[in-house]
């Protein structure tokens, strides 16, 4: 095993939170390094999300996430448009199709303005055909959130990354986290001394607490599966279009992404895999059905994807530190990772000043610098500076090949 220098933060976890973690944080000047498990960042949870950039009208009221959630809020847009990361503020529609249906949507409107999304509005089925006009008829009328958004997240986590790469951060791919013990992680590739570990491991977020003895949640995974339809059906869909939500789950979607094709999803599925498992060809088709009927000239499904999201026993975020030995937790960030990735950032950073007194050791920087970036030739890969990064994610894959054979 080679040695490993010493930093002010070793980050565990290369997914979207992890990497919106090493940017703020070197961005402020902390030392820092990240070990991901995987070849590539951007290859576990996070290269299977839906890529939706949430306002938090529907989160729980005062909770963590609703808190990360406004905070990303805040400031992601100015950095999206300095990396020319693609993304669209296309609006949702929770749209009701029932009477019992309708009557919800008062108290999700209420919850809205209760969150300080106060934009949202309850509108009616002929306003809604205004916007939707594709749109099966028979819906009673739509809460309708005008500021959720769509994002190309594959893109935003490796720009984030190189970013952090440009202010003299280290990411070490192939690298196991094994043990750790006195503030010194062991890896694959050996030993990383860090003043503070920041656990942003997603699926194994609870499997590596227990490395320092500190496990308070256990990983639920919660498979989502999607349909993806080609770009020829593009123009018939302008928003989200959301169910009205239950107290599990917000239900499938029907979504454009930001490269124009039409996706149905996630399902909400408990698993005991960790690992991305293959689409269901039955549940693909109900998938199918589902976008046909919401949208009846859709066209035919061109492919599906399948992502794991790590749910936990618990609603909110879990986030938590431990100064006495170094350790900071970030777990059970379910489903809006992408949404709540700089807010999540923030709250690291804070606590790293208030919990464990550690100042950054380097010169910050306020001023984001460009990430000038351009797809590879083989259309799942980007390059910057010279650098390919692997595009592990299906939307940036689906968007920048041809139209496949229909399925």
């Amino acid at each position: 095993m080679m040695s490993i220098n010493t930093y002010d933060v070793a980050i565990i976890g290369g997914g979207v939170v992890g990497c919106a973690v090493l940017f703020e944080l070197s961005r402020q000047g902390y030392s820092c390094i990240l070990c991901e498990a995987n070849p590539h960042i951007m290859s576990g949870a996070s290269a299977g999300n839906s890529g939706m950039l949430h306002t938090g009208f529907d989160a729980p009221l005062g909770s963590l996430e609703l808190a990360c959630i406004q905070q990303c809020q805040s400031q992601i847009f100015p950095i999206l448009q300095n990396f020319r990361i693609p993304f669209e503020k296309c609006g949702a529609h929770v749209v009701a199709w029932t009477p019992d249906e309708k009557e919800k949507l008062q108290g999700l409107l209420q919850h809205s303005n209760t969150a300080l999304v106060s934009n949202a509005s309850i509108i009616s089925a002929s306003d809604l055909y205004k916007s939707e006009r594709s749109l099966r008829r028979g819906a009673l009328g739509a809460l309708y959130v005008p500021d959720e958004a769509i994002v190309d997240s594959n893109l935003l986590g490796v720009c984030f990354a190189h970013h952090a790469k440009q202010r003299r951060s280290e990411i070490l791919t192939n690298c196991t986290v094994t043990g750790f013990h006195n503030k010194t992680l062991t890896t694959t590739q050996g030993f990383v001394k860090a003043a503070v570990a920041v656990n942003c491991a997603g699926l194994h977020g609870d499997t590596v607490d227990a490395l320092a003895g500190v496990q308070s949640f256990d990983i639920k995974p919660r498979k989502g599966q999607y349909c993806v339809f080609g770009k020829d059906s593009s123009h018939i869909l302008h928003s989200m279009i959301f169910p009205v939500p239950n107290e599990r789950t917000k239900g499938t979607v029907l979504f454009r992404t930001v490269y124009r094709n039409i996706v149905m999803g996630p399902t909400a599925e408990e698993t005991l895999d960790r690992s991305r498992p293959e689409p269901d060809t039955e549940v693909h088709k109900v998938l199918a059905q589902r976008a046909s009927f919401l949208l009846p000239h859709i066209g035919h499904p061109i492919g599906s994807y399948v992502g794991v999201r790590p749910a936990t026993q618990w609603k909110d975020y879990q986030i938590k530190t431990y100064p006495q030995i170094g350790w900071l937790t970030v777990g059970g960030i379910r489903s809006t990772g992408v949404s709540g990735s700089l807010g999540i950032a923030q709250y690291v950073s804070d606590s790293l000043k208030m919990d464990f007194d550690l100042e950054p050791s380097r010169g910050g920087i306020r001023r984001i610098q460009d990430v000038p970036w351009k797809v590879g030739r083989d259309g799942a890969s980007v390059m910057i500076d010279g650098r390919s990064y692997h595009m592990a994610h299906p939307i940036f894959q689906f968007g920048h090949q041809k139209e496949q054979s229909k399925l």
